[in-house]
């Protein structure tokens, strides 16, 4: 079983850094349910980006701060960008 290497940008509001945390995961929805665990341990984050290498998978947003919660990344969008790139 290949486990792949996935990493979140945390961005917390007022806060000029961001954190980053690395997440093994077998897919993307694998990483996707590590990053939803990952929201629960940082309730003031304004959003959380999942990349695998340089390719964006998905981007959370606070829904107590007015975000959508569900990602952001349009499946269509990230392939034509894939593409491009």
């Amino acid at each position: 079983m290949r486990v792949f290497s996935y990493f979140c940008i945390v961005n917390t509001p007022g806060k000029p850094d961001s954190e980053i945390s690395v997440l093994a995961a077998l897919d993307d929805i694998s990483a996707r349910v590590e990053m939803t665990t990952l929201a629960d341990k940082w309730p003031g984050y304004e959003t959380i980006c999942l990349y695998q290498g340089e390719r964006a998978v998905a981007v959370l947003g606070n829904p107590r701060m007015g975000l959508a919660l569900e990602s952001v990344v349009d499946a269509e969008l990230e392939a034509a960008l894939a593409t491009a790139a």
